[in-house]
């Protein structure tokens, strides 16, 4: 009886191994990604009623949204909505640099300067 208990516990044990070796394979392809995407939490009709234009904007014009500076280096910019660290890229825009109060981004071998503005 007992050795039937040892063989069925090892059996279950080696079954429970086997099925987790692939979780994060699991886990990996049922993560959202936000990027480029709409934010779900805003609503799609104005108050007045109206539909939002959901098309997306062309990266011709970046708005840079927000600043998350790291005096270490990994520093985050908002631009049109997206998060993007040094190097990672926007349509055709990539970030070049983060600073406190600009970001550096290079679109066509040209260098552009997004200075963030202060509403009043």
């Amino acid at each position: 009886m007992c050795r039937v208990l040892v063989l069925v516990l090892a059996g279950l044990a080696g079954f429970l191994w086997a099925s987790g070796a692939g979780a994060q394979d699991e886990k990996d392809k049922y993560l959202y990604k936000a990027q480029g995407k709409r934010d779900p939490f805003r609503p799609l009709i104005t108050p007045a009623g109206y539909l939002i234009n959901l098309e997306a904007e062309s990266d011709a014009a970046l708005r840079l949204e927000g600043i998350m500076f790291d005096p270490r280096g990994d520093s985050i910019a908002i631009i049109n909505g997206e998060l993007l660290r040094v190097g990672e890229s926007l349509g055709e825009s990539v970030v070049v640099a983060i600073e406190a109060e600009k970001v550096t981004v290079m679109r066509d071998n040209e260098t552009l300067e997004l200075v963030l503005g202060r509403e009043d």
